[in-house]
C-alpha cells in the first residue's frame, strides 16, 4: 500500500483536482484506491460529489479519533473518499483541540491493512499549516501538481526546502517522486520557459506527461464528478489516463505498460525552425535507418510519424545529370536574434520593469526579448474581467501585478483583477502584449 500527497503551497494549481482525476483514473486501471481530503475548504469531497452534515463523521473525527476508518469513508466511483468540511478550520484555530500531533493521520492510517488498497492519495491545504504537516508525516512519496505561473515553482522549492526538516526529523521515506504540469498549454512561450526551468533543476522527476488545458475538467469537478466518469472520451480524461500510467510505472516499476498510442512529449524550442533539411550520410551503414519527423497537424496537434529508409534503395541519378544543391540546414536551437524595438516599444517595455523588484526584472526581461509587438492602454478594472471571461484561454494569458505581489500573477479567475492594480499583461500566444496601467 503507498501513500501519496499531492502538495504544493501555491493554491490554484491544479492540486485537489490532479488528485481527485489521477485517484479515478487508477480505479480504471483496476486498482483499489482511497482519498483523504486534507483541506477544510473541502474540494476534494465536492469534485466527488459528497457532502457531509453537522452530524456526519468526517476527516477530523478520524484524527481526533472519534470515529474509525470504515465509519468515516463514503464511496463515490469505485473509491473510498474520507470527506472534510470546515470544522477543519476551528479545529486548527483551537489551540486545545484533539488535532495538535503531526503524526495524528500517519496513526490513524496505520490500522489500515496494508492489502486493503493498492492505493491512498492525500489532498493537502495550500500552505505549511497543521494538516499540511499531517500530509507530510504520513505519506511515502510527494506528488507536486505546478501550472504554469511562476509562484507555483517558488511554491514547489518552498515546499522541497521544507521537506528536508521532516525528512530529517519525522518522516525518511519522505521524497518528491513526481511534479506533474498542469493547466499546460505548451504553444504558450511563458508556459514553456517555466517548464525548462522545472526540467533544469529537478530533471527526471517532472512528469513527462501533463495535463493540457481543457474546460471538460473544470466542468467534472462542478457536476461532483471526476473527468474520467464525466467524459472519458474527453482530452482532460485522456491526459489523467496517460499520467495515471506513468504514475503507476513509477511506483510499479516494470510491472505497467505504457499506453500504446500514448503521444510523446515534444519540447518545443523558441524560435521553431520553419523547415529542417538532413543530407545523407557521406558512407552509411547497411543498416535500416529511422528518421522521425513531427509534423504539426492544423488542430496545432503534435503528432509522430516513423519513416524507414534503406540507403541500398535509394535511387541513383544519371551520369549526365548534375545532382542538385540543398541548400544549408539552418542552425537549431538558436536563440533567436533580437530585433531593435521603437522608442515607443521599448519605453512601455522600460516603464513595465520598473514596477518590479530587482530580482524579477532580468527574468521579464528576457521573456520580452523576442516580443516586439507591445501596445499601451487604459481601461477599466470591470472591462479587463469580461475582457478576459470573453479571450481565448488556450490563446492569450493574463498577468496582473498589485500591491500584494513583488510579480507579475498568472490570472486564474477574474476577481483576481482588483484594485489597486500596477499593471494588467494580455499576452497572445502568437507574440503580441498588450499592457494597461
Amino acid at each position: 500500500m503507498m501513500i501519496i500527497g499531492f502538495c504544493n503551497l501555491k493554491g490554484g494549481v491544479g492540486k485537489t483536482t490532479s488528485c481527485q482525476n489521477i485517484a479515478a483514473a487508477l480505479k480504471k486501471e483496476g486498482k483499489k484506491v482511497a482519498v483523504v481530503d486534507m483541506d477544510p475548504q473541502s474540494n476534494l469531497s465536492a469534485g466527488f460529489g459528497v457532502r457531509v452534515s453537522q452530524t456526519d463523521p468526517q476527516v477530523f473525527d478520524l484524527l481526533s479519533g472519534a470515529a474509525e476508518w470504515d465509519d468515516v469513508i463514503k464511496r463515490k466511483e469505485g473509491i473510498d473518499i474520507v470527506p472534510s468540511s470546515l470544522n477543519l478550520v476551528m479545529a486548527e484555530l483551537n489551540n486545545d483541540g484533539p488535532i495538535k500531533k503531526v503524526t495524528a493521520l500517519r496513526d490513524a492510517l496505520a490500522k489500515i491493512k496494508a492489502d486493503r488498497y493498492d492505493y491512498i492519495l492525500l489532498d493537502s491545504p495550500p500552505q505549511l499549516g497543521i494538516f499540511t504537516q499531517n500530509v507530510l508525516a504520513a505519506c511515502n512519496k510527494i506528488i507536486v501538481p505546478m501550472d504554469g505561473g511562476f509562484y507555483s515553482l517558488y511554491g514547489l522549492r518552498l515546499l522541497d526546502s521544507c521537506m528536508k526538516t521532516f525528512h530529517e526529523k519525522i518522516n525518511p521515506e519522505l521524497e518528491i517522486c513526481g511534479i506533474l504540469m498542469t493547466n499546460y498549454n505548451p504553444r504558450l512561450y511563458l508556459s514553456r520557459q517555466i517548464h525548462d526551468e522545472v526540467r533544469k533543476s529537478f530533471g527526471d522527476l517532472l512528469f513527462e506527461n501533463y495535463i493540457r488545458q481543457n474546460i471538460t475538467i473544470d466542468e467534472a469537478s462542478s457536476m461532483g464528478m471526476s473527468v474520467i466518469e464525466y467524459d472519458p472520451k474527453s482530452k482532460g480524461a485522456e491526459c489523467y489516463r496517460e499520467v495515471a500510467r506513468e504514475f503507476m510505472r513509477r511506483f510499479e516499476g516494470g510491472n505497467v505498460s505504457p499506453a500504446p498510442a500514448a503521444a510523446p512529449v515534444v519540447e518545443v524550442s523558441e524560435p521553431e525552425p520553419a523547415e529542417i533539411s538532413h543530407e545523407p550520410e557521406p558512407e552509411p551503414e547497411p543498416e535500416t535507418v529511422h528518421e522521425e519527423a513531427i509534423t504539426e497537424s492544423p488542430d496545432d496537434s503534435i503528432s509522430e510519424q516513423t519513416i524507414e529508409t534503406n540507403p541500398g534503395d535509394i535511387p541513383t541519378l544519371p551520369d549526365d545529370v548534375e545532382e542538385p544543391t540543398l541548400p544549408p540546414s539552418p542552425p537549431i536551437n538558436e536563440p533567436k536574434a533580437i530585433t531593435p524595438k521603437s522608442p515607443y516599444v521599448q519605453g512601455i517595455i522600460d516603464d513595465v520593469l520598473d514596477m518590479l523588484p530587482d530580482a524579477e526584472k532580468a527574468m521579464w526581461a528576457q521573456l520580452f526579448n523576442p516580443i516586439d509587438d507591445v501596445s499601451r492602454g487604459e481601461i477599466e478594472v470591470h472591462s479587463l474581467r469580461e475582457d478576459f471571461e470573453d479571450s481565448d484561454k488556450d490563446r492569450y494569458t493574463f498577468y496582473v501585478l498589485n500591491d500584494e505581489s513583488p510579480t507579475f500573477w498568472p490570472v486564474m479567475y477574474p476577481d483576481q483583477i482588483i484594485e489597486p492594480l500596477k499593471c494588467v499583461m494580455k499576452w497572445d500566444e502568437n507574440g503580441a502584449v498588450e499592457v494597461y496601467m
